[in-house]
Formats: C-alpha cells, sequence, structure tokens
C-alpha cells in the first residue's frame, strides 16, 4: 500500500462496533487508533477482516488509554515508548521506509489545569524530538484527542507542541526562543474551524460562561514539516455520517460518542 489511511475516534465508552466496522470499511482504514473505547475489539477485528487484509490489535505495555489496531502485522511495528497518555510507535511505509506516529489521549480540562496540559505536551514534545535523533528520522505524526484546541497554549508555545497553522512558516523546521531551538509541526486542524466547513468541529460544548467557543477541535492530527506535501489537506475529514448511519443529531451535535471520528492520509 502505497497510502496509509488513518482514522482516530475517542467513543466515549459507548458500544460503537457497528458504526466502526463501516467507517473502516468505507474509508479503508489502515491504522485505527480508539479512545475510551471499550467495546468487543475481537469481535471488530473480525468483522472488518477479510480474505485479502487481516488486521491486528498493536500491543501497549503502558498506554491503557488508546487502542492500536492495523492492517500491518505487530512484527513490522516497533514500539518507541509508551506513557499513560501516549503511545510512540514506528510503522513502514512504501515510499517513506518508515515514519513516526504517536497516539494521545490527554486528560479531560475537569481534572487538569493549564498548567498539567503544558507539562504533558512538553513531555511528549521532547520523547519525540530524542527518538527523531535515535532513529535518524523526523517524519512524525502525532494524532488524538489532546482535550485542547489549536489556539491553546500547550499547543503552540515554542517548547510544547509548537504546532503552528501555516505551511510557510511550519517550513521554517524550527524557532529560537531565548536562545534556544525549538523545532516545530505543522498544524492543519486550523483549516477545519468554522461554517465553511461541515462539521465545524470534533466536540461541542455548551456552557453560560462569557466566552463559549460551542464548537472545539480537540482532536487533532500534527505533523513536522517533511510531511508537510504528504498530507493532502483534502483527505483531513471530520465525520459526520457514514452510509445511511448520522453520526450527528438534528442539530448537528455529535450524538453516538462526545466526539466525532478524524480521518486522515500519509501519501
Amino acid at each position: 500500500m502505497i497510502n496509509l489511511n488513518y482514522l482516530f475516534w475517542n467513543t466515549k465508552k459507548t458500544p460503537v462496533n457497528s458504526v466502526l466496522s463501516k467507517i473502516i470499511r468505507r474509508r479503508k482504514c489502515d491504522i485505527i487508533a480508539l479512545a475510551e473505547y471499550t467495546d468487543n475489539v475481537t469481535s471488530l477485528i473480525n468483522d472488518i477482516s477479510d480474505e485479502k487484509t487481516r488486521y491486528y490489535q498493536i500491543p501497549s505495555i503502558g498506554c491503557d488509554r488508546i487502542k492500536v489496531i492495523a492492517n500491518i502485522k505487530p512484527a513490522r511495528i516497533k514500539f518507541l515508548k509508551d506513557t499513560d497518555y501516549y503511545t510512540i510507535l514506528q510503522f513502514p511505509h512504501e515510499t517513506l521506509k518508515y515514519h513516526i506516529v504517536s497516539f494521545v489521549h490527554f486528560s479531560s480540562k475537569m481534572y487538569r489545569e493549564r498548567t498539567d496540559f503544558l507539562f504533558y505536551s512538553q513531555l511528549l514534545k521532547n520523547d519525540i524530538d530524542q527518538i527523531e535523533l535515535v532513529v535518524n528520522n523526523k517524519n512524525t505524526v502525532i494524532v488524538g484527542d489532546f482535550n485542547m484546541n489549536p489556539f491553546e497554549d500547550a499547543m503552540v508555545a515554542a517548547s510544547a507542541f509548537h504546532a503552528v497553522p501555516t505551511r510557510d512558516v511550519a517550513n521554517r523546521k524550527s524557532r529560537k526562543v531565548s536562545g534556544l531551538n525549538h523545532s516545530m509541526f505543522y498544524n492543519p486542524m486550523w483549516n477545519l474551524f468554522g461554517d465553511k466547513n461541515n462539521p465545524p468541529g470534533t466536540y461541542y460544548y455548551s456552557n453560560s460562561n462569557q466566552v463559549n467557543y460551542f464548537w472545539h477541535i480537540f482532536d487533532q492530527v500534527l505533523i513536522r514539516p517533511s510531511l508537510i506535501n504528504r498530507l493532502p489537506l483534502e483527505s483531513i475529514d471530520i465525520i459526520n455520517f457514514v452510509e445511511e448511519e448520522s453520526l450527528v443529531n438534528k442539530r448537528g451535535i455529535p450524538n453516538i460518542s462526545d466526539h466525532l471520528p478524524l480521518f486522515f492520509t500519509i501519501v
């Protein structure tokens, strides 16, 4: 396979196998990462596998918050790092040879402070910087439920993800702040905010506070500058229906999980 199709979904501990199977088959997903998934993973794998394509659950050592399924044999996938909140793996790719992928599920803002998100983001960014040096490869993807919007401090701070909103800026690759060089990520999810896209986010929450965003993009994909031409913007899709089944109610608000699935392709 030349292209790799990715799917991420926080399923909110609800039975989702029926709709999930439809999405995987319809989108021809190769690598699937699931947060808060409590349905039967063996049943799911049996359902989406056939004579031509076999799916496998990728073993995890220390990260129970995310389940990874792929149609790539586990022996071809290299484990790099696990923590409570993220796992880092190396996947083969037909033209890249291989690439690094970190799957993320950070805690809810209900249980963490702003400084906690900065701390965990810095930890992951530092792990990735070190791993890239060891394996001599910067073809890195981070995908998952960050429980943050693209514009929040931990997403854009130079010492954290340093995930910038334009390809032109990201192609600078790094930026010096207070005498230190900080590597960059490109965050294409900025393009998906608002009425131009349907749906306008991956998560909906309304409150009575003065500031109320209503729609949030907590589920995101970040890429290193080396992959900018490998991630077609048109491939990024926040999924709100599959076949005849809707994942939102009449108001367009997620109603199967409180998050909508995120799909993209690395070519």
